[in-house]
C-alpha cells in the first residue's frame, strides 16, 4: 500500500513538474520553462511553493511600482535574469537576433511606434525579418510615409505654381529628398522625381552657390540619373569652390567608378592623397580599399 500511494506521488509530483513547465513556456522562453519546472522537479513541495511566491511577489512589486505595461514583458525572467534580454537597454538594431519572438516583435512595435520616421533603417531591416508581423508592419509603416510624402508634394507643388518663394523650393526639395531615399519606390518614379530634384537644386544654387550640401546632392543625383556629363561638370566646379576639402573627390571617383573609368578614378584618388584636405574615417577607408585595389591591379 505504501509502495501504491509513493507511485502515485511520484506521480502526481510529475504531472505538477510537466503543468509548471507548460504553463510557463506558454509566456516564456524554454530556458525559463525549464528552470522553474527543474526547482519544482528537485525540491517536491517547496519548489512549487519557492516558484509560486516568487512569481507573486514579482507581479505586486509590479503593480505597486505601476510600471508601464509595455515593461512587463519581462516579468516572466524570475531565475534567469543573467541570461535574458531586457527590452531597455538592448540596441533596437540588434532586435533582430533575439529569438524570442514576443520580445523582438515588441520591441520593435513600440520603438517604431514611438520614432518610426526618425529609424529608416531598422524599418528596411524588419520588412525582411521572419516574423510576418514585423515585416507586414514594417511595409505599412513605409508604405504609409510614402502616401504622406506624395501628399505634401502634391500640396506644395501647387503653391509654387502659385508663387516659387524660396522657402517653399527648399521645402519641396528636403521633401523631394526624403521621396528619393525610399526603397520601395519604383525605379521609374525615382528617375522622373530624380530629374525634378536636380532642376530644384539647381534653383536652390543660384541663390546659394556656396552650398556643399546642395552640390554634393545634385552630384550624388545626376550619376543616379546616369547624366555624366553634367555631373562631371558639377564635380569640377565644386573642386575649384572646395580645394581643400574630400568631398568632391570623392564624388569624382564615385562617378569614374558609374562611367568605369579606372584610370581617371586612380588619377583623383592621388589627388586626394596630395591634397590638404582633413580625411573622415569615411575617406581613410576609400583610400585604403581602393589603393590597395589599385596595388593589385583592380
Amino acid at each position: 500500500m505504501s509502495e501504491e500511494l509513493l507511485l502515485i506521488c511520484i506521480g502526481c509530483h510529475l504531472l505538477l513538474t510537466g503543468a509548471v513547465y507548460l504553463a510557463v513556456a506558454m509566456k516564456a522562453d524554454r530556458r525559463q520553462a525549464l528552470a522553474e519546472a527543474g526547482i519544482v522537479l528537485l525540491l517536491p513541495g517547496a519548489g512549487f511553493l519557492a516558484v509560486g511566491i516568487t512569481r507573486l511577489l514579482y507581479s505586486l512589486r509590479f503593480m505597486q511600482n505601476r510600471i508601464d505595461p509595455h515593461k512587463l514583458m519581462n516579468r516572466n525572467n524570475v531565475f534567469t535574469n543573467l541570461i535574458s534580454y531586457d527590452e531597455n537597454v538592448i540596441p533596437l538594431h540588434d532586435t533582430f537576433l533575439v529569438e524570442d519572438v514576443q520580445i523582438k516583435r515588441k520591441v520593435f512595435l513600440d520603438a517604431v511606434k514611438q520614432n518610426v520616421l526618425d529609424n529608416p533603417r531598422v524599418l528596411r531591416m524588419a520588412t525582411y525579418d521572419t516574423d510576418r508581423e514585423i515585416a507586414y508592419y514594417a511595409v505599412s509603416m513605409i508604405s504609409g510615409h510614402i502616401e504622406e510624402l506624395e501628399g505634401q508634394l502634391a500640396e506644395l507643388e501647387s503653391e509654387l505654381r502659385q508663387e516659387a518663394v524660396p522657402e517653399k523650393v527648399r521645402e519641396y526639395a528636403g521633401l523631394l529628398a526624403d521621396y528619393l531615399s525610399q526603397d520601395f519606390v519604383d525605379a521609374l518614379t525615382k528617375k522622373e522625381k530624380g530629374r525634378i530634384y536636380v532642376k530644384f537644386l539647381a534653383r536652390l544654387l543660384q541663390e546659394e552657390p556656396d552650398n556643399a550640401e546642395y552640390m554634393q546632392a545634385k552630384i550624388n543625383q545626376e550619376i543616379f540619373l546616369e547624366d555624366y556629363g553634367e555631373a562631371e561638370r558639377d564635380c569640377h566646379s565644386f573642386q575649384q569652390a572646395f580645394p581643400d576639402r574630400e568631398e568632391p573627390y570623392i564624388l569624382y571617383m564615385k562617378l569614374y567608378h558609374a562611367m568605369r573609368q579606372p584610370e581617371l578614378m586612380e588619377k583623383k584618388l592621388a589627388e586626394l592623397k596630395g591634397s590638404r584636405a582633413r580625411l573622415s574615417p569615411e575617406a581613410l577607408r576609400i583610400l585604403r580599399y581602393w589603393g590597395g585595389a589599385f596595388r593589385e591591379g583592380l
